[in-house]
């Protein structure tokens, strides 16, 4: 039962945590437009890139059966993903600071503005660039573990053997890639608010960036279930009518329902999105302000932010030294209680 008292407690913690930053999403609207700018930019640059890399190769893409015949086109397929990788990591990197420096300035009491935001995230480039290169190569590693399995796939088509080993060591390099990008994104959480606040660079930005994740890592694996919880739970309106869409329009044949429900359903899905990203920034950038300056934001008072990441041994330690002191201040009481009756 205890473990279900601390995930009630913990699910409730996230969401107030998720209502203060919403608090300050809701007086600063604007900051949603970067992370709406983020998607819109990465699906240029998608767009694009795979655009120029199947006109350079006749029409091949990352389905093309692996054969001799298109040895020589192939390397257009490496450079094409890691340009998009690294020009989507680097937009991705450039918005967040963006966004960030904006809620800085607003839980520092100030009035951000969306010029002001995008000046502060050009100022950085210095910091923003070095670090989005390291990350896109990051994510390009990543990129190419998970594709493993679709290349020896491709190869088997071709006619080509794969031993057993090269199936499992596949799966494999799935399941390796899946726990060392969840190892990377927690070490990394709070590198935008150490780029924009201390301006380091990326060696020194992800080393501090990890030490005030071990500081306060406890419950940080909650809390990000608990805002993706979240973030399952606003998609769900948008999932059932783009559904509601697809069942009338089939089963009614009403083209036009169709294609209005699918429409509204993914505008929902991307607006959930959009304000599910500003959310999250706006709360990193709350939990480094309180990580490092030990001071709560004032949008955050009473939202128990001092607990939301604090480890489990930490917080039996803290109960454990309020009930010795408890005890301390309780014998005086007892002994003057105890004086007036001998």
């Amino acid at each position: 039962m205890a473990i279900f008292r601390e995930l009630r407690s913990t699910w409730s913690r996230t969401r107030i945590l998720a209502s203060r930053s919403y608090g300050v999403l809701k007086r600063d609207r604007f900051l949603m437009a970067f992370p709406a700018l983020t998607l819109a930019s990465v699906a240029v640059i998608c767009v694009v890139t795979w655009a120029a890399v199947w006109i350079a190769t006749g029409g091949l893409n990352t389905a093309t059966v692996d054969d001799p015949g298109t040895w020589a086109a192939e390397p257009m397929l490496w450079i094409g993903l890691l340009v998009s990788v690294l020009l989507s990591t680097f937009v991705s990197v450039f918005f967040t600071a963006a966004l960030t420096y904006g809620a800085w300035e607003s839980l520092q009491g100030g009035t951000p503005t969306f010029d002001g935001c995008m000046a502060a995230a050009k100022a950085r480039l210095h910091v923003i660039v070095p670090w989005a290169i390291l990350a896109g190569l990051v994510g390009f590693v990543f990129e190419l573990l998970y594709r493993l399995p679709m290349f020896l796939r491709h190869m088997e088509q071709a006619g080509r053997q794969i031993p057993v080993i090269g199936q499992f060591a596949a799966l494999g390099a799935l399941i390796v890639a899946w726990v060392l990008e969840r190892i990377w994104y927690f070490v990394t959480f709070l590198v935008v608010p150490v780029l924009v606040v201390e301006e380091t660079g990326p060696a020194a930005s992800c080393k501090r960036s990890f030490g005030l994740f071990r500081k306060t890592w406890g419950k940080s694996l909650i809390a990000q279930v608990g805002f993706e919880l979240i973030s399952f739970l606003l998609f769900l309106p948008g999932l059932v009518l783009m559904l509601a869409a697809v069942v009338v329009g089939v089963w009614l044949g009403n083209l036009v329902a169709l294609v209005l429900g699918v429409l509204v359903g993914v505008a929902w899905l991307l607006t959930v999105i959009v304000a599910m990203s500003a959310i999250v920034g706006i709360f990193k950038m709350a939990l480094y302000l309180y990580a490092t300056t030990g001071e709560v934001p004032d949008e955050f008072e009473g939202s128990d932010l001092e607990n939301a990441f604090t480890n489990k041994a930490a917080r039996k330690a803290e109960r454990k030294a309020r009930k010795a002191q408890g005890k301390v201040q309780m014998r005086p009481r007892q002994d003057s209680n105890l004086q007036p009756a001998g």
